[in-house]
This record gives C-alpha cells, sequence and structure tokens, in this order.
C-alpha cells in the first residue's frame, strides 16, 4: 500500500468525533466488522440507517494496529473508505492488454495515464467491446493505432502517445465488497480514497447532540471554535445546547438510575422535568397506565450517562462559551448567536448578566436576539433584577420593553415596586402595555391593586387601548381563580 488520499483540509476532531458517533452506533447493536489482517485493521459496513440519511457508502475505519500497514499510511479511526485504487505499469503491451482486462472485469470503465498529458477515462457501454488501443513496445509503450468509432477514437489519445499506467477505481458499497475488492488485488498496488463527507460530518454531530455522551463536549466546542464552516459550527452548538437541555435532566434520570429499571410511575416524577424529557424524546408517558418508559436506544442509554454529563457541563466551560459568542461584533451568524443564549438560559450563570445587558441595549442588534437575551436574564432570575431596573430607567422603548417583561417574569417586590412605579409614571402606550403584562404576570395583592388604580384612570376612556387590555386582564384574573 503505497499512500491514502486523505479528506481535504480535514481537521483531526471531525475525524475523532465522526469515530465517536461509530462507536456509539456500535453500542447500539450494528456490530457488522471485519478485521483486515493484510492492513491490521478494524474495518465496519457503514450502518444502513446512517447509509441512506448520508447518501453515501463505504466501510468504516474503526481501528488500526500501531506500526501495521493501515497505521503507517496514516488512516484514521472514523474515516470512510469509499474506493479501492489499483494502479497497473505499463513496461510492455502485455501488460497493457492484462491492465485493461483486469479494469474492464468489475465496471467496463478505467483511467488510462498518457505521458505529459492529462489522465483521460475510458469507460466501455457494455461488456466486450473494444476500447480501439493498439500498442507496441518494451520499456516504453508507444500508441501504434486508434480504431475509428471506439472510446479511444473520442479522447485526446494520438498515435506515438507513451503509455505509463491504467488505473481502476473501485467503488465500494459493502463490507462484502471490501473483502472482495482486496482479495483480487492481493497481489497488486492499490491506495484507498476516503471522500469529503460534509453531510457525515454534519450529520455526525448533530447527532452527538442526541447520544448525550459526555466525550462529545471537547471535541463539539473545538469544532464550534476552529471551524471555518457554518453547518458544522451550528450543527456543533446546536448539539451543545441540546446537551445541556438533557444535562438538568439529571435528577429525573438519576431515579431510573438508582432502582435500575427503565420504567417508574409517572406520578413519582417531577411534572416539569417528565414533560422536558417526554419533549426531547427520551421517555413515553402514559397517563392512563400511570407509567414513564425510557425509550430505547437513547432514553435507556441515557440514565448510565446523565450523572456525568451533568457533571461536566455544570464545571462553566460551556457557560463562559456561550457568553463569548452572544455579541453581534463576535458573532455574526444570528442562529449561534441564539443557541448561545439558549444556554445561558439554561445554565443561568450570574456572571453573564452584563454581557445579556449590553445584548439588550444594543440597539444594532435584530429585535428577536435583544428579547431571547431580556428571556435569559428572567431565566437567570433575582440576581439580574438591579441590571434589569438600570437599563429600563436610561434605555429606549425597546430596551424598556425588554427589560419590562424580563422584570415581570422574575417577579418579587423589588421587581415589582418598580414595575408598579413606572406604570404610575409613564405616558407612553406601548410601554404601558408591557408594564400591565409584567405586573400581571406577579399577581399578588398589591400588584393586583396597582391595576385596579390603573383601571379606574380609564373609566371614562373606552376606546384607550391600555384600558381594552386591563379588561382583559382582569377578565383572565377572574377565570383562573374559577
Amino acid at each position: 500500500m503505497q499512500k491514502k488520499i486523505r479528506w481535504f483540509n480535514r481537521p483531526r476532531h471531525l475525524v475523532f468525533i465522526v469515530s465517536l458517533l461509530i462507536v456509539l452506533m456500535v453500542g447500539f447493536g450494528c456490530d457488522n466488522q471485519y478485521y483486515d489482517e493484510r492492513l491490521k485493521m478494524q474495518v465496519q459496513q457503514l450502518d444502513s440507517d446512517l447509509k441512506d440519511r448520508w447518501s453515501t457508502s463505504g466501510v468504516v475505519v474503526l481501528s488500526t494496529t500501531p506500526n501495521g500497514p493501515a497505521d503507517k499510511a496514516q488512516l484514521e479511526t472514523g474515516e470512510l473508505i469509499s474506493y479501492v485504487i489499483a494502479e497497473y505499469p505499463v513496461q510492455n503491451a502485455g501488460d497493457f492488454n492484462s491492465a485493461m482486462k483486469q479494469a474492464l472485469d468489475e465496471d467496463n470503465n478505467f483511467i488510462l495515464y498518457l505521458k505529459e498529458k492529462p489522465p483521460l477515462r475510458i469507460a466501455l457501454r457494455r461488456r466486450g467491446d473494444k476500447v480501439g488501443l493498439s500498442v507496441e513496445g518494451n520499456g516504453t509503450v508507444r500508441v501504434t493505432q486508434i480504431q475509428p468509432g471506439t472510446p479511444a477514437a473520442n479522447t485526446d489519445i494520438q498515435v506515438g502517445d507513451i503509455i505509463e499506467k491504467i488505473v481502476d477505481e473501485r467503488k465500494i458499497y459493502s463490507l462484502d465488497d471490501y473483502k472482495d475488492t482486496l482479495g483480487k488485488l492481493s497481489k497488486k498496488q492499490f491506495t484507498f480514497r476516503t471522500t469529503e463527507l460534509i453531510g457525515v460530518k454534519i450529520a455526525a454531530v448533530n447527532a452527538l447532540g442526541d447520544l448525550a455522551d459526555v466525550r462529545a463536549i471537547e471535541p463539539l466546542v473545538d469544532i464550534f471554535k476552529n471551524s471555518s464552516e457554518f453547518s458544522l459550527r451550528k450543527g456543533a452548538i446546536s448539539s451543545l445546547q441540546r446537551l445541556v437541555e438533557l444535562s438538568v435532566l439529571n435528577d429525573l434520570f438519576q431515579q431510573f438510575q438508582s432502582a435500575d429499571v427503565n420504567q417508574l410511575p409517572a406520578d413519582s416524577l417531577q411534572p416539569q422535568q417528565l414533560e422536558s424529557a417526554a419533549i426531547l424524546g427520551l421517555l413515553i408517558v402514559d397517563r392512563t397506565e400511570n407509567t414513564a418508559t425510557l425509550k430505547a436506544p437513547f432514553g435507556t442509554q441515557f440514565r448510565h450517562r446523565s450523572e456525568a454529563l451533568y457533571q461536566k457541563i455544570n464545571e462553566g466551560q460551556l457557560a463562559e462559551l456561550a457568553q463569548e459568542y452572544i455579541q453581534i461584533e463576535v458573532e455574526p451568524e444570528q442562529e449561534i448567536r441564539r443557541a448561545c443564549l439558549a444556554i445561558i438560559g439554561i445554565l443561568k450563570p450570574i456572571s453573564a448578566i452584563g454581557s445579556l445587558i449590553a445584548v439588550l441595549e444594543n440597539p444594532t442588534e435584530i429585535p428577536g436576539i435583544r428579547f431571547q437575551a431580556g428571556l435569559a436574564l428572567s431565566q437567570i432570575g433575582q440576581p439580574a433584577v438591579d441590571a434589569l431596573i438600570t437599563a429600563f430607567e436610561k434605555g429606549d422603548t425597546s430596551t424598556k420593553d425588554i427589560a419590562a417583561s424580563a422584570l415581570g417574569g422574575i417577579g418579587g417586590s423589588k421587581a415589582r415596586d418598580q414595575l408598579i412605579k413606572a406604570l404610575e409614571s409613564s405616558t407612553e402606550s406601548a410601554i404601558q402595555l408591557t408594564l400591565v403584562d409584567a405586573i400581571a404576570k406577579i399577581s399578588d395583592v398589591t400588584s393586583i391593586q396597582a391595576l385596579e388604580r390603573q383601571l379606574q384612570q380609564y373609566q371614562q376612556d373606552d376606546e384607550s387601548g391600555v384600558r381594552i387590555f386591563l379588561d382583559e386582564v382582569f377578565r383572565s384574573l377572574e377565570f383562573s381563580n374559577n
């Protein structure tokens, strides 16, 4: 084995992440493997589900023996071998005829290398057709005749051209193809080709978020920070977001793990976590039977992984990463900024309050991102109240609107008193509507009394938008109390 054609500009973390996915898929029952004794490496057929999803085929390298032929040729774990390429040097007319016969035996085409000319692919329409070339020579083999109407006549081949070699590319669709092809080429020189599988990389990055393995965090962070491809960065941060969402379900899954079962009574579990786990596709809730059953394979596997994932997520690395990439000046892609804001909202780091306020107040940021920054501050809760009050007091209309909504979501006496004070002094109807809604969210006695005072002020103004909204708020409160 002479060399291997590698993925173009392929970072090592992508090899690892595809490898990790494959290893995990093996753990879920895919075990179609083969040890290549000649090359000293373990390969596996690409799982049929993955093959269909990624529109590709081949065999995957699972491992190589140190200093073995595959290791020396720099084959790496996780690479997909899609072609075996045999080379036939041509030293005389007999070599040429033999090489053509072997190359055409598989798929009716081969690549002809001529001296000082680009490689030419010659293909026959059907088995048994003539290539249309005659050659002579020993050491140096030259074209002596080209038959009209044949494939050779339709190429840039001329009498007198020197033939150097014939190359036979054999597509690998399955493990059987791999074994059969290498068996036929056992005494030949050949190379491997791995194709540029951006679809596989993206799918692997996305799938690792579902598998919820703690080993995925570091390579996903590496891809997110260092890849130049938006699709990979987006997939990496989305998978990290899902890992964060899964990590907060650790308490729930530790109940399954402690009992060493995959089914528990639904009413014995925390309802909000139960609903989140069902939405994430990890378990099925049957209220009639009062059961919560982990779904195979991911739910049943996750109960074994949840504790390690929870501990790793809460080390703070992802909170710091997300905080760094929520600023538009740092990260131009809004989808990535949204994912980072979502991560912060789940993890609730107090250290992110200042950065979130900066996003909320940024007039160049899109409204949806500014609102999501406010939502994240609301999720952080009481520690964010003072910063939100300051932002409301000095901010523009959009800032006031978002800050007021966030304060209403947090609640508490300090946020409530600030919102009531602002409502009683505000003359801007748009802000008044937001303040009414925020105060209504708190719904304690003081809040209701403040809203009643506002309603009295608008008794004679039936057309006021604030009056109409206040009427709706009280109808809603009356309905909920009943």
